[in-house]
C-alpha cells in the first residue's frame, strides 16, 4: 500500500441504528484508497447497544477498534482518538456519513504539507435545515469577527489533522464540541499551515446535541478564546 498510513476517528452516541452498515460502507470505501488505515470508533455516553455492536465489530474487522466511555462529552472521545491514533495523519468522520467520503482521499493527500484541513460545508454543498444553516452562518461570522480566522466550517466531520500537532495542542481540548476551533485557533496563532476544501453534506437528522445548550457552550468559548487574544496583544506591546 503507498501512501502516509492514517486513522479515521469517529464519535458515536446511541448509533445503534446505523452503527453496522455505515462501518461497512465506510470500510468498502477506505480500502478502495490503497493506503493503511484503521478505524476508530468511540463511544461517550451511549445507553443503547452501540458499545456491545462497537465490540462486536472490532472482534469482525481488523482494522475497526472501538471503545466506551461512560461519560458523555464528545472532547472526551476525540482525546482518546488522538491517544490511540497509531499513524501520523487522522481524518475525523461522523457515523451518519453525512458528509461525502470523498474529503478522506483528498484530506490525507494534503496532509502531506498541511497541518489542518477543513472541510468546508459553505464552499460546496449543503442540504440541511435553514435553522442550523443560519446558527453556523451566524457564528461563522462571530468568529471572523473576533478572532480573525477565515475558515467556514467548525463541526467536528470532515475534518483531518496531523497528529503530533493535535498531540502538541490536546491540553486544550475539554470535554465539549469546540476541539475544532480552538485547534484552528492554536495551529494558526503557533504558524502552522491550515487549508480548507469544499464538501457535500446532507444532514436531515434530529442533531444528537441541543441546540441551544451548544449554542451558549460555542459562543462561551469563543468569547474566552476572544479575550486571551486580547490579552495576548496587550503583552506584546
Amino acid at each position: 500500500m503507498g501512501g502516509t498510513p492514517f486513522t479515521v476517528g469517529m464519535p458515536v452516541l446511541n448509533e445503534e441504528a446505523i452503527l453496522v452498515p455505515n462501518t461497512a460502507r465506510l470500510l468498502h470505501y477506505l480500502d478502495s484508497l490503497g493506503r493503511e488505515y484503521e478505524v476508530i470508533i468511540g463511544s461517550n455516553g451511549s445507553t443503547d447497544s452501540t458499545t456491545t455492536l462497537g465490540v462486536d465489530l472490532s472482534r469482525r474487522f481488523p482494522h475497526v477498534m472501538f471503545f466506551h466511555l461512560p461519560e458523555k462529552g464528545v472532547g472526551l472521545a476525540f482525546k482518546e482518538f488522538v491517544r490511540r491514533a497509531r499513524y501520523p495523519f487522522m481524518v475525523s468522520v461522523d457515523m451518519d456519513l453525512s458528509v461525502d467520503l470523498g474529503f478522506v482521499a483528498t484530506a490525507v493527500e494534503l496532509l502531506e504539507t498541511h497541518d489542518i484541513v477543513v472541510g468546508s460545508k459553505q464552499m460546496g454543498n449543503q442540504k440541511r435545515s435553514l435553522f442550523r444553516r443560519f446558527g453556523s452562518d451566524s457564528f461563522l461570522f462571530t468568529t471572523r469577527l473576533l478572532l480573525g480566522l477565515k475558515y467556514d466550517d467548525y463541526s467536528l466531520a470532515a475534518k483531518a489533522f496531523r497528529v503530533d500537532v493535535l498531540r502538541r495542542f490536546i491540553d486544550r481540548v475539554n470535554k465539549g464540541s469546540s476541539y475544532v476551533l480552538e485547534i484552528c485557533y492554536v495551529t494558526k496563532r503557533a504558524g502552522g499551515r491550515i487549508t480548507q476544501v469544499p464538501v457535500t453534506c446532507e444532514d436531515w437528522r434530529h442533531s444528537r446535541f441541543n441546540l441551544w445548550h451548544e449554542a451558549v457552550y460555542k459562543y462561551s468559548h469563543l468569547v474566552r478564546l476572544w479575550l486571551r487574544e486580547i490579552a495576548s496583544r496587550q503583552r506584546q506591546r
